[in-house]
């Protein structure tokens, strides 16, 4: 009687059967579509995630050089600045305030290009050092003994510059100014870090096609403090 209990049949197959049945074609088509539906939205997804962090970098970048900027002139004792133009921003020592755009990246990389040593101070160095060891058979000191005619290598002042792709809008927006400021032609702004720690509040917008990035900075800490991404109409 047991082997007969064992045996009955569950819609007309036994309960062994019924449990080691596989997916029906149903079962699988409807599997592979919820599969594709949820692909084709995280890829999208993972893109746009790509795109909004490549378009945060300069931001990033920008905030990592007002913090460098700031402890430079507190270390330094002296002023240091930030430049916005239409094709980038820099970071250096403050210089004299150009007004045109030209003028300021041609004295940039004048600081950046090491000065080129002075043949005739290289001479007089060399004429020095045969004197000292005509002088006698003693041992030359280590100051004495140094490389001819060979001047200490001096190391160009600090400077940062980070590019803006093309087609990217700068616009800044300091303390006192009734609207953004377009960085555009031959403008350009500076923001100047002082000894003290301070810095006149400013924020910055990066607008290339579509999408807008705006980001404010602490006038006390120089931290970022403001990160806002958002879509934008073509036409302003």
């Amino acid at each position: 009687m047991t082997t007969d209990f064992m045996r009955t049949k569950v819609g007309g197959r036994t309960p062994a059967e019924a449990g080691l049945r596989g997916f029906t074609l149903i079962e699988i088509v409807v599997s592979l579509t919820v599969i594709a539906v949820i692909t084709a939205i995280a890829i999208p997804t993972l893109k746009g995630l790509e795109r909004d962090q490549k378009a945060r970098e300069p931001i990033q970048a920008l905030a990592e050089v007002v913090q460098e900027c700031r402890h430079r002139a507190m270390h330094d004792r002296q002023s240091y600045q930030i430049v916005f133009e239409h094709e980038g921003i820099h970071a250096s020592t403050a210089m004299y305030p150009y007004e045109k755009r030209d003028e300021f990246l041609k004295q940039l990389e004048e600081l950046r290009t090491p000065p080129k040593p002075n043949p005739i101070e290289r001479v007089v160095a060399q004429r020095a050092e045969i004197q000292r060891q005509e002088i006698g058979n003693r041992p030359l000191s280590e100051t004495e003994s140094g490389s001819p005619g060979e001047p200490p290598a001096i190391e160009p002042p600090w400077t940062v510059t980070i590019p803006l792709t093309q087609g990217t809008e700068c616009e800044v927006l300091m303390w006192g100014d009734g609207d953004w400021d377009v960085i555009e032609g031959q403008k350009m702004r500076r923001w100047v870090f002082q000894h003290t720690g301070m810095v006149n509040p400013a924020r910055v917008r990066l607008r290339t096609g579509s999408e807008e990035l705006e980001a404010g900075f602490d006038p006390l800490t120089g931290e970022l403090t403001r990160e806002r991404t958002r879509l934008t109409s073509m036409q302003r």
